[in-house]
């Protein structure tokens, strides 16, 4: 029977989110458009002159700013139907330096001179004019030396992880970020304050097949970000490295987390 009078949904929801009710209600609050089919490009976008080219070109913005900027921020890049960039922003760090660096003036030039020099994407090739969406992209920006080598952003064959099978993932998805997606935990403090937005992973997949470099970069609380890095550490070591051209090759992924309340 269902109860004469319905209780206030800010209690009803710290109560749903148990252990064992956490990953089904993940469909419900986490609005993760890789994992959960929102309408988006069945291939990720591609830059026109392939990922070499790509991370030339952000080594050379990069080589523009001064020797004394220091830290590593993401660009997120709004891309219209065409692939052209339309807008962009950073996403919001984890520590407190690399904020203090979106707002120095030097890096916000940086983003807007590879703006600037970026060429459009390309979207979905077997999209029909009619069907092409915006989307958008995440490129990193290190100022100061690098402290390791730098990867390419996207390959022609992705790693793979020794993960089971999840029937109920769409078809085009990646495996790897419907796992991660499905660990994640609401954080109860964050659900009850309604902290919303999108969190992004970050890891590396090198040569050999090893996860490396395993933190956040676009941060929206405290206890969200350790959560979030707790779910990065889940992933096992890749089975079969990422390859480009025919060679094994290093390559950076993100995972966003799009919590919403509903």
């Amino acid at each position: 029977m269902l109860p004469s009078k319905r209780a206030p949904m800010r209690h009803f929801l710290p109560r749903l989110l148990r252990p064992a009710t956490a990953p089904l209600l993940l469909a419900l609050l986490l609005a993760a458009s890789a994992a959960w089919g929102q309408k988006t490009p069945t291939t990720e976008p591609h830059f026109a002159g392939g990922p070499d080219s790509l991370r030339a070109l952000l080594g050379r913005v990069q080589q523009q700013a001064s020797p004394a900027l220091r830290g590593q921020l993401f660009l997120k890049l709004s891309l219209n139907k065409d692939g052209q960039p339309t807008k962009s922003t950073y996403l919001t760090p984890a520590t407190v330096a690399d904020r203090q660096l979106t707002r120095n003036k030097e890096a916000q030039a940086a983003a807007q001179s590879l703006l600037g020099q970026l060429p459009p994407w390309q979207l979905d090739p077997t999209a029909s004019p009619d069907s092409k969406v915006a989307t958008t992209v995440v490129l990193p920006l290190t100022f100061g030396p690098m402290a390791g080598p730098v990867p390419l952003l996207y390959s022609e064959q992705k790693p793979v992880f020794p993960l089971p099978t999840d029937e109920r993932a769409p078809r085009d998805s990646s495996p790897y970020l419907v796992f991660l997606q499905r660990q994640f935990r609401y954080p109860p403090d964050d659900l009850r304050n309604r902290v919303q937005g999108t969190a992004y992973g970050y890891f590396e997949v090198s040569e050999a097949g090893a996860v490396e470099q395993r933190r956040v970069v676009g941060s929206l609380s405290p206890t969200i970000d350790a959560e979030l890095l707790r779910v990065l550490q889940t992933l096992p070591n890749a089975t079969a490295p990422p390859r480009h051209q025919g060679r094994p090759v290093r390559v950076a992924y993100l995972v966003p987390i799009n919590l919403h309340i509903m």
